[in-house]
């Protein structure tokens, strides 16, 4: 009886040793082998930090209680910008028409064309206030269009405030000339101020200002998408690539913007403008702010596509 109690206390012993050992190694295993997260807590599933922050991932804080938008945590070289419900109507691929608002980009600079304009062309007025981009395009192509034709009839009748009515070579009013970036072209002629048709020499303009960064807001046969008529003396200036790809591919500002809405970031379109290299893609709206990704290089452009979220655009 003795001996069988002697190797039950051996036994028991024994037990109590292993398993101090596996306490101590596994004590030992955690504090040799902890891992940098323990500077993140998770709250309601959100990542939220209590430390230092990787420099490939950054976290947004959702400031907005009412926003119905994840958290964004960017990609490696990106960080992450939060838009609001607004920025919708805000940018140079909104299709304005009807009532719908024209919020315009302030982030983008201005300068007083009458001021800012080359010798190839005339201002109407003293006062045409436009985006610099687009300032710098419509000086470019009128260079262009004095030296492939040898004229400089072409003088711009207005911009932001256009007047329209009858009489006016530009009758037709259009709200999107808020955003800042069109113009209203007529031609000066021999007695006086005319409508710019398209037609003779000056068809020139109509045929290349892709190249420039704009488009025929209105083109022909198109009206039945766009609601309105023929009007060649009304220009937007969308920018590069946009302009060279509306086009290449006869493409009104509605159909490019619902093409586009078909592409996402996963799956961008992608073109080239010489050696550059672009990728555009959209992001649907998802409440009162959204949370874009977009590289920290700051080679993108955000605009609203004016019905459901935003129209990314960035350079590679």
């Amino acid at each position: 009886m003795k001996k069988n109690k002697n190797k039950i206390s051996r036994l028991a012993v024994s037990l109590l040793a292993l398993v101090m050992l596996v306490f101590a190694f596994d004590s030992g295993w955690r504090i040799t082998h902890q891992l940098d997260n323990e500077d993140y807590i998770v709250e309601e599933g959100k990542f939220v930090s209590r430390g230092g922050i990787p420099d490939s991932l950054t976290l947004v804080s959702d400031t907005n209680p009412e926003a119905t938008s994840p958290v964004a945590v960017a990609d490696p070289g990106c960080t992450s910008k939060a838009v609001t419900k607004d920025d919708i109507f805000k940018g140079r691929l909104v299709p304005y028409r009807g009532d719908m608002p024209v919020i315009a980009d302030m982030s983008e600079s201005r300068v007083n064309l009458a001021e800012y304009k080359n010798d190839c062309y005339s201002t109407l007025g003293v006062d045409f206030p436009l985006t610099k981009d687009a300032a710098d395009g419509l000086n470019a192509m009128m260079q262009d269009y004095s030296s492939t034709t040898g004229l400089t009839d072409f003088a711009i009748y207005g911009t932001e405030n256009t007047l329209t009515g009858y009489g006016s070579p530009c009758p037709v009013p259009f709200s999107e000339n808020k955003a800042g970036n069109t113009v209203d072209l007529a031609i000066v002629g021999l007695y006086g101020i005319i409508q710019y048709d398209g037609g003779d020499e000056e068809a020139w303009v109509i045929q290349n200002c892709t190249n420039y960064g704009y488009v025929l807001r209105y083109p022909q046969n198109k009206n039945a998408v766009t609601g309105e008529g023929y009007y060649p003396w009304h220009l937007r200036f969308v920018g590069h690539p946009h302009a060279l790809v509306m086009g290449a591919n006869n493409m009104c500002l509605e159909e490019y913007v619902k093409f586009l809405q078909g592409f996402t970031k996963d799956a961008p379109f992608e073109c080239n403008v010489g050696a550059r290299t672009y990728e555009i893609y959209s992001v649907p709206s998802m409440g009162d702010v959204t949370y874009i990704s977009v590289p920290l290089s700051g080679n993108y452009e955000i605009s609203g596509d004016g019905s459901a979220g935003y129209i990314i655009t960035i350079e590679k």
